[in-house]
């Protein structure tokens, strides 16, 4: 019995369903059935009844719900709660670029006022390249945009989501997106970013012809040619922006609002997931204060979802 197969039975206990936990801490149903029936042999007692589709608890797992949190928590806090004043240790962290000039810096100043001791080493890619290097143990964390795809055995813990809008030239006449797009050039956010995947399924879904001239694969680059007239773009909206930013007009895109996810992916179970978590409550309280600055409300399931697929 390991502390991964108490954190697969509460996240069962949670969606309740095996399915729905299987997706949440990125594994197959498979595997989270066979994790479940060693855990019952191991416990010498039936957690769910099959008899029933989907499985439910039985009174003596709803019965162990309790003590396995109970175990998780003081497994955690033998981390969380060190002998010393201030969390201590050192966290390689990687970050997408779009944050690295607003969020990031804005965390550490936090971190380092809350924890002297943690040290922080700092690390740029896209998003693809940072997952990569956290799946090979080269860093620790990574802050990127949310996971096009499942990543198995990789923790992902959103706290932060940001709009799709379309900038423009600061003197843009007043159009609508669909007008600013057919008459100027549009400067595309480069497909190796996952946020240039989501930006061109959008304009396919939406059926947004352009007249593509450019394309780069920062936001800085991105807003620097907008300021200067070169043609609008579609990006995600950031509610922490860095000082100085160039201003450009923002406007809605038509139809539902469509998001980027800001969140941290980890190895599950990884030795320094106590750092990570320190990170991310970092990051929360900067989202939330960000989000009611803006009238952006984070999604209702950010605080939730890490709690689900631990």
């Amino acid at each position: 019995m390991s502390i991964r197969d108490l954190k697969t039975f509460l996240a069962i206990a949670e969606t309740g369903s095996f399915a729905a936990a299987a997706r949440s801490v990125y594994r197959t149903q498979s595997a989270v059935t066979a994790q479940m029936q060693a855990l019952e042999e191991r416990l010498d007692m039936a957690l769910f009844d099959r008899t029933t589709r989907p499985p439910t608890l039985t009174e003596a797992g709803r019965n162990f719900i309790p003590r396995a949190a109970g175990v998780i928590a003081d497994y955690e806090r033998l981390f969380l709660e060190p002998e010393e004043q201030h969390l201590q240790g050192h966290l390689r962290l990687g970050a997408v670029p779009s944050v690295i000039t607003g969020l990031v810096p804005r965390v550490l100043v936090v971190l380092r006022k809350r924890h002297p001791g943690l040290h922080v080493e700092l690390a740029m890619g896209l998003s693809a390249d940072l997952v990569n290097r956290v799946r090979r143990n080269l860093l620790d964390v990574a802050l990127i945009s949310d996971p096009l795809e499942p990543r198995m055995a990789l923790r992902w813990s959103p706290f932060l989501r940001e709009p799709l809008v379309l900038i423009a030239p600061i003197d843009a006449q007043t159009q609508s997106a669909e007008q600013l797009i057919a008459t100027y050039p549009f400067i595309r956010y480069t497909q190796q970013a996952w946020v240039g995947q989501l930006i061109d399924r959008l304009l396919t879904r939406r059926r947004l012809r352009v007249h593509e001239t450019m394309v780069l694969d920062t936001l800085e680059a991105i807003i620097a040619m907008v300021h200067a007239g070169l043609g609008v773009s579609i990006v995600p909206m950031r509610l922490i922006e860095p000082p100085g930013s160039l201003p450009v007009r923002r406007v809605t895109l038509p139809g539902p609002a469509v998001y980027r996810t800001l969140g941290l992916v980890e190895v599950q179970d990884h030795p320094k997931s106590p750092l990570s978590a320190t990170l991310l409550e970092a990051l929360q309280s900067l989202a939330d204060q960000a989000s009611a600055a803006t009238l952006v409300a984070p999604a209702p399931e950010m605080r939730r979802r890490r709690k689900k697929i631990q």
